[in-house]
């Protein structure tokens, strides 16, 4: 019996995550389920993506993750699982959710999910909740052992996985830059796919003053100076900083304030951050 994380990109107040966890319980009664991430943000395939990636080194080997951010529910794009080079599966629309699973973590194999073995009996005719239909029934169904990886349905190639586009990490002489993949309300937090560890490797350390740049759609947003700790602590309150996330990537917030908000930045391909030496 394996453990089953679900996210989605539903909201926590929605009933729908209830009905996958019962999905579930339906399958195997025994069957051990968690919640990830219900707030996915509506649609985001790459923010699917990222939250998997930060929830992946910390669950065992051999966890099933049901991934339900689908915007084509219903189309003809592909249903399937991912075995990935960790010992995890990936419950998933074949959509851009697997980019960073890919690229960072590797995929064994991949199967296309026969609906004709997985998927809840009497829903056939329902073409928009594949997240309980199918996703929720075939996972458990694998992970409570009913049925092994290569009775998901008939392998394709990992060649063939759908990865969406987006602004790749660059480091270059005294600069660094990548894209904004998160940028959150609740704390605040503006993260990005930049390894933290460059920015020593360019110069940068911690107690520097260091330039930040934002673009937007290729246009600068925003440009400032800011420290480089830490963390929130080693800067007054109110007060904004550039510091190392739970992911080691570049991070930027506000201690005790919203930088989001305040700076009022978004997330996705069309926003990129650049980090600078500031020369002596």
């Amino acid at each position: 019996m394996r453990n089953l994380v679900i996210q989605t990109d539903f909201g926590t107040g929605s009933s729908s995550v209830s009905a996958m966890h019962g999905v579930c319980a339906i399958v195997h009664p025994d069957l051990k389920v968690s919640d990830g991430n219900n707030a996915v943000d509506q649609f985001n395939v790459l923010d699917a993506s990222e939250s998997l990636m930060y929830l992946l080194p910390y669950w065992p080997e051999g966890t099933v993750f049901v991934s339900v951010v689908d915007p084509g529910v219903g189309t003809k794009r592909k249903s399937c699982v991912a075995k990935c080079a960790n010992g995890q599966y990936i419950v998933t629309p074949d959509n851009g959710t697997l980019t960073y699973i890919k690229e960072k973590v590797g995929i064994l194999e991949v199967r296309e999910i026969d609906e004709s073995v997985n998927r809840l009996p009497g829903s056939e005719n329902v073409h928009i909740f594949h997240g309980r239909d199918v996703y929720a029934y075939c996972g458990a169904r694998l992970a409570s052992g009913i049925i092994d990886f290569e009775g998901v349905g008939p392998a394709y190639p990992v060649e063939e996985i759908v990865v969406a586009d987006y602004p790749h990490p660059v480091k270059k002489d005294n600069e660094v830059s990548g894209m904004i993949n998160e940028a959150t309300e609740h704390f605040g937090l503006v993260g990005t796919n930049i390894p933290f560890a460059w920015l020593e490797e360019c110069g940068m350390h911690y107690g520097d003053e260091v330039e930040m740049v934002v673009e937007y759609k290729g246009e600068e947003y925003m440009k400032g100076v800011f420290p480089l700790e830490k963390s929130f602590g080693y800067v007054e309150v109110g007060q904004p900083l550039l510091f190392s996330s739970e992911m080691e990537t570049v991070m930027f917030a506000i201690n005790r304030g919203n930088a989001t908000l305040e700076y009022k930045l978004g997330f996705g391909p069309d926003w990129v951050m650049k980090v600078r030496k500031i020369s002596a």
